[in-house]
């Protein structure tokens, strides 16, 4: 730059003895004398600036200047062949020449010191304009040593990322990359990075001298530590560390240091890191046994042993908790996995459904809260697997077999409930803690709304399905909606039946007229067609328990604008009650794509998701309920016959029901009299193959989602198998709360011998689990007995850490975090009617709640 350059020449006036009114300069071109200008000022005079290539030219100069000052730039060559008197007649009487500390100086604007390093000079020289704008960002120093001019020139000359990264991220780029670096900088480099970056330095030093062992770092790195005592043929090139002088580490360091600059570089490549992964494991292959290779975080292989090894276990019958998963979801190949990981998280899950004990259901109020509570969840854990398992050919058959029991161990819990309603159909329909579809206006709807009332009804909607779009309108953007607690302060349906047949024309026909009605049972297809369009709203204005309420219904026709004209009427205060049917899931069971694990999703329902914002946004209370589940395609081996009724069938004399399908008298109510037989079995059915089917006696078919919508509304709770232990053994695994440790202060006192503060618990059970007992806290036995374990577990964890974050909590407890909340304010509202009051809740300043024990402790005392 020609700033720069005038610096250089005013030091060359000054070199000369300073400036004068007259004479000459004579001086060497050098760097930074490049781009010179035509003249610079001084304090005392001007000074011209030429650039003389022959003495015959420099005497011209001589002449003319007729004594005025001027500079005169000479290459080296002519200097040393000017004769003595033009040198004698120069200012200082010699030709002055800047060494490279006085040009950086000059141009840095900062004195050099210690640097005596011709290659390192050469280097700053060669990017002194780098240098000066790097000098500009930071704080001036006064004197810039060798240590300081490194850094500036490995900055200047390569990247700053070599001081600021970590030596995994360096490697990442170099091997991304492959570096070539001119001798001078590649000698700084192997000086410096030992000093920047301690061992994993050296080894880059080290690497730097043939560029090949870059890859070898990452190659043979991830193997050393797979054996105590690896051989030298699993080394490889890097055996030459062992006993090289600049890296001087023992072997046990050295070897940790390889493995851990080798798995940080994988980090660090992420998804570019295949190449290096599958090169590793090919060399793993070749020199470790595969016992060895199983222990890898890294490696692919060591993930494919590993989630073999999980599967051989599910099918083997044990139930895994889901933290047992954990270490694969670790694994640093695990992003490759993920189809897998979610195909063994849902087997884990199925597994320890299957691990809780058959409780016995003498009643069908018992039979329906379980399918809630269990079931049904075992329902959606199965359609996720399989829908998993459509994305992969991994664990087919584990997965299978294990699919195989959960459906004999369902099957039965149907063939139960069945003979139960064989029984009395009548009695059971109308049991006590359940709700029949016709009786929802009377018992749920009108008694607790008492304004604007939308009842969403979505077609052929199962329970299982309904928990997943629950899922889903918890993840919206804010607000969420979820549900509302229920009458026993639960987060979950109503218990809710729907009649049988469990068909659209009878099941929906008892929605909206108030009423099991009596009319023909009509096929699907003819109702779809024909009969829907007249009879729902003929029905709806029929309903009388609704009585003089203006209403208004919207089927699928009046859906066809996108719900604008049903948003609408959400926002009209005049219309008391709003009802419309989705019959997008029963659109897609009805369907014959049996191949494709197809999922509808909340946001794909067109109007859906607006309508019931818009409810909400207009101070309308909204039931969302179905009209009859469904249960799912399991295999043509399941089809007992022809028929136009997929699940019910009317028998013929003498004929006996198929398997898997059960007579039943439905005792007047609906239909035309005879014989009929309904299915129980999952997937049992006769006729064309469909994704879903419908009509028959299931639990999935029967029990029906009933609840309350709101926003910020929660999700179902789980069942306590659902993240971790089996019911059986919840009450003995004792989480433990995570705290952090903390120094104890230095103290000359004699520690009394008090009694130590209680441990906590791992989420997998602790070695020694202790039983949970809370009648120290006054709490009744038949106020304990009212607690699930999960809620036992939460009181006594409170008891005895007397203060608990959310998240704490959550992970104590094998929750998500979302879900801590709804938890803890059920809770309280379990013990509020008993008037206990054992916890308080606090917002802590970032937001997060903060339970605090206000009860008895364990010991009697505070806590």
């Amino acid at each position: 730059m020609r700033s720069d350059a005038v610096l250089l020449l005013k030091k060359l006036v000054d070199l000369a003895g300073g400036p004068l009114e007259r004479g000459y300069v004579l001086a060497l071109e050098g760097e930074g004398l490049d781009e010179i200008p035509s003249e610079i000022h001084t304090r005392s005079a001007n000074y011209l600036i030429h650039r003389p290539r022959t003495e015959l030219e420099i005497r011209r100069l001589l002449w003319k200047s007729n004594g005025a000052p001027f500079i005169a730039l000479v290459p080296e060559d002519l200097a040393r062949r000017l004769p003595p008197d033009i040198v004698r007649r120069a200012q200082g009487a010699r030709v002055q020449a800047l060494d490279p500390i006085d040009v950086l100086g000059t141009v840095l604007g900062v004195r050099l010191s210690g640097n005596d390093d011709p290659e390192l000079l050469s280097l700053a020289l060669a990017h002194v304009h780098e240098l000066k704008g790097l000098i500009a960002e930071r704080t001036l120093p006064t004197v810039i040593d060798r240590r300081l001019l490194d850094e500036l020139v490995i900055d200047a000359c390569v990247d700053r990322r070599v001081r600021s990264e970590p030596p995994a991220r360096l490697l990442a780029l170099w091997l991304q990359s492959p570096p070539t670096f001119e001798p001078a900088l590649l000698a700084l480099l192997k000086r410096m990075l030992p000093v920047l970056h301690g061992h994993e330095g050296r080894l880059l030093a080290w690497a730097l001298e043939a560029p090949a062992r870059l890859q070898e770092i990452v190659t043979c790195g991830l193997l050393l530590n797979l054996s105590e005592k690896p051989g030298d043929v699993v080394w490889g090139d890097l055996l030459w560390t062992r006993n090289h002088p600049k890296i001087n580490l023992a072997e046990r360091p050295l070897r940790e240091s390889f493995s851990r600059l080798a798995e940080e570089t994988i980090v660090a490549l992420g998804a570019e890191a295949s190449p290096w992964l599958l090169k590793a494991e090919e060399r793993g292959r070749r020199v470790l046994d595969k016992t060895a290779l199983a222990k890898s975080t890294v490696l692919p292989l060591g993930l494919d042993n590993a989630c073999d090894e999980f599967a051989q276990r599910l099918d083997a019958g044990e139930a895994l908790p889901d933290v047992d998963l954990d270490p694969l979801r670790r694994h640093r190949a695990a992003s490759a996995r993920q189809t897998d990981l979610w195909v063994l998280r849902e087997m884990a899950r199925l597994s320890r459904f299957l691990a809780t004990p058959d409780e016995v259901a003498e009643t069908v109020e018992a039979h329906v809260q379980r399918y809630l509570r269990d079931g049904a969840f075992a329902d959606l854990t199965a359609a996720r697997l399989r829908r998993a398992l459509a994305a992969t050919v991994t664990f087919q058959h584990p997965a299978e077999r294990l699919l195989t029991r959960y459906r004999a161990r369902r099957d039965a819990l149907n063939l139960a409930f069945a003979q139960l309603l064989a029984g009395g159909y009548q009695r059971a329909l109308h049991a006590h803690g359940v709700i029949p579809l016709h009786r929802l206006w009377r018992d749920l709807a009108l008694p607790a709304s008492t304004g604007g009332l939308f009842v969403v009804v979505m077609d052929g909607c199962s329970y299982p399905v309904f928990l997943d779009l629950l899922d889903e309108l918890a993840r919206l953007d804010r607000p969420t909606l979820g549900l509302k607690f229920n009458r026993a302060d639960r987060a979950a349906g109503e218990p809710a039946l729907a009649p049988l047949p469990t068909i659209t024309s009878h099941a929906r026909g008892a929605i909206f007229l108030g009423e099991v009605p009596k009319d023909p049972w009509a096929a699907e297809t003819l109702w779809r067609d024909t009969e829907e369009r007249v009879s729902d709203p003929a029905r709806f204005r029929q309903n009388p328990a609704l009585g003089d309420r203006t209403r208004k219904l919207f089927l699928k026709a009046e859906l066809a604008d996108g719900g604008v004209a049903l948003r609408a009427a959400l926002r009209d205060p005049a219309i008391e009650i709003v009802s419309v049917v989705f019959n997008a899931i029963d659109d897609q069971i009805g369907s014959a794509n049996t191949g494709a694990m197809v999922r509808v999703e909340a946001a794909s329902i067109g109007g859906f998701v607006p309508s019931l914002r818009e409810a909400l946004g207009a101070g309308r209370k909204v039931l969302l309920v179905a009209d009859h589940g469904h249960s799912p395609w399991w295999g043509r081996d399941l089809r007992v016959g022809a028929g136009a009724t997929p699940r019910f069938k009317e028998l013929a004399a003498g004929e006996d029901p198929p398997e898997g399908w059960i007579e039943l008298d439905l005792q007047g109510l609906g239909g035309r009299p005879g014989r009929w037989a309904f299915a129980w079995k999952m997937g049992s059915h006769q006729g064309s193959p469909q994704v879903g089917f419908h009509g028959g006696c299931s639990l999935e078919e029967m029990v029906v989602p009933m609840a309350w919508i709101e926003e910020g509304g929660l999700t179902a709770d789980e069942p306590t198998w659902w993240f971790g232990a089996t019911r059986t053994d919840a009450p003995a695994a004792t989480p433990t709360v995570p705290t952090s440790p903390r120094k104890p202060k230095p103290t000359t006192r004699p520690v009394s011998a008090t009694a130590p503060q209680p441990e906590l618990f791992t989420v997998a059970g602790a070695a020694s689990p202790r039983s949970i007992d809370l009648r120290p806290m006054g709490l009744p036995d038949a106020v304990i007995a009212t607690l699930d374990p999960t809620e036992q577990l939460a009181l006594w964890l409170l008891a005895r850490n007397g203060t608990l974050r959310a998240r704490d909590l959550a992970k104590a407890l094998a929750k998500p975090l979302g879900r801590i909340s709804g938890f803890m304010t059920r809770l309280r509202r379990t013990l509020r009617p008993m008037n206990l009051d054992l916890f308080q809740v606090e917002t802590l300043p970032d937001g997060e709640e903060q339970f605090r024990w206000v009860g008895p402790s364990l010991a009697g005392g505070s806590p």
